[in-house]
């Protein structure tokens, strides 16, 4: 039990250290209402293009891409605010387990990524007067949860890059881009060129927006637990690889100094 606390009471003091400083006026304008301009905009463009058709599953799924925000930027900020603030080699250092570490530092950024695209969500029914039943929600719920986690994961490998690379903002922008294009959020994924389509089905979020158009849309619910369970493997695997690059990383820095900005 004293584990578990430890756990979570270390994530929840390194999101804070992370986003403390920030004046709330600038942390809700930056993390609500940025994200919600994004989804106002590519909604009404797809209701435009589609007039209508379906259009309760194209807004939860940018709703979705909302936690993009928290899942890639935020996670890589924590690895690149401790090499800027000089505190990376102390948390490297440190004995504590490097994947309980890293693994706890990301349930914030899971957690607010899943309010983020709560939030999106209630905006965009409001907006577009559509509506959507409580059991619909509360398995969107869980199918976005693990979405997000996996998102996470692929952030936390970007994030070990800036211990090699000067230019984060530049990869962070051009992954999520990418993962705007490749999820088929704004439009079928099958209208996609094939070797794009097999791009997405190793990149996060792909499912969830499938599941989430497919339940909203259709009321299909056949391949909820396939793709699921695809979704979290991929996380998992996300995350065991982001964890054998900061183990590279601990292993160059002994000779070559790379977790210290020059």
């Amino acid at each position: 039990m004293e584990a578990v606390q430890r756990f979570l009471r270390h994530g929840f003091l390194s999101y804070k250290a992370l986003f403390g400083w920030l004046d709330p006026k600038v942390y809700i304008f930056v993390m609500v209402l940025s994200p919600l301009s994004q989804l106002i905009f590519f909604s009404t463009l797809v209701n435009y293009v589609y007039k209508g058709i379906n259009l309760l599953g194209y807004v939860a799924a940018n709703a979705l891409l909302l936690c993009v925000l928290n899942s890639v930027f935020g996670i890589m900020s924590v690895i690149t605010s401790d090499r800027w603030m000089g505190t990376l080699p102390l948390v490297i250092a440190t004995p504590y387990n490097k994947a309980s570490l890293f693994l706890s530092r990301s349930i914030a950024h899971v957690l607010n990524g899943l309010v983020t695209a709560a939030i999106g969500l209630m905006f965009g029914v409001l907006i577009f007067q559509l509506t959507i039943s409580v059991k619909e929600g509360l398995v969107l719920l869980v199918i976005w949860l693990f979405s997000i986690f996996t998102a996470t994961g692929l952030g936390l490998i970007l994030g070990t890059f800036c211990l090699w690379s000067p230019s984060m903002h530049l990869w962070s922008n051009l992954l999520a881009s990418l993962l705007l294009l490749l999820s088929g959020a704004n439009y079928p994924f099958s209208r996609m060129p094939e070797w794009l389509q097999f791009l997405g089905q190793f990149t996060p979020l792909t499912r969830g927006v499938q599941l989430t158009k497919d339940i909203l849309n259709d009321g299909n619910y056949s391949n909820v637990i396939v793709l699921l369970g695809e979704e979290i493997l991929l996380g998992i695997a996300f995350f065991a690889v982001s964890f054998l690059l900061l183990k590279f990383a601990e292993y160059q820095s002994r000779s070559k100094g790379t977790m210290e900005f020059d």
